[in-house]
């Protein structure tokens, strides 16, 4: 897995796959909704999971951020090779969350976080992924820019001196 800054992993290009690992990642089950905004941590722009972008997202396995794909699509970021080889052994779909797999899960996500009253995971539940739309990386950037066209955009006109 890698660590360190960001900027060191950034690759030119990514996985054969890496589209369908994005949309894998888009359509994870949200544990937290966070509602804070949060842009591109090299650029500081605004992107598609700009809004809630540390919620948290799992596979009943692995967990992530809700901005993480932005960052995949973006830089190809290098991802352990234990998570594509599950994600292409699931043929790219979002696995039901099967109470019983991911209490352990959960459980330690309770601990590592320190969060207290969060009631134990229902162990005979099961959750499947609600469909979910994500804006692709092209539908945010074209959107963004007929909202915003270049320019001093919500800026009054200035008064003419005398």
């Amino acid at each position: 897995m890698a660590t360190g800054p960001l900027r060191s992993h950034v690759r030119a290009s990514g996985e054969p796959d890496e589209a369908r690992i994005v949309e894998y990642l888009d359509t994870g089950h949200r544990l937290t909704h966070f509602m804070e905004a949060g842009f591109d941590v090299l650029t500081g722009e605004a992107h598609r999971h700009t809004s809630g972008c540390s919620s948290l997202v799992t596979d009943g396995l692995w967990v992530w951020r809700a901005d993480f794909a932005h960052y995949l699509e973006t830089y190809h970021v290098p991802l352990p090779a234990a998570f594509t080889a599950r994600v292409r052994r699931l043929d790219h779909r979002m696995p039901d969350l099967v109470g019983a797999d991911f209490a352990p899960v959960h459980d330690e996500l309770v601990r590592a976080f320190g969060w207290t009253g969060v009631e134990p995971w229902d162990v005979t539940s099961v959750r499947r992924p609600e469909p979910r739309v994500v804006a692709t990386r092209a539908e945010f950037v074209a959107r963004v820019r007929r909202e915003r066209p270049a320019g001093p955009w919500g800026k009054a006109p200035r008064k003419p001196r005398r």
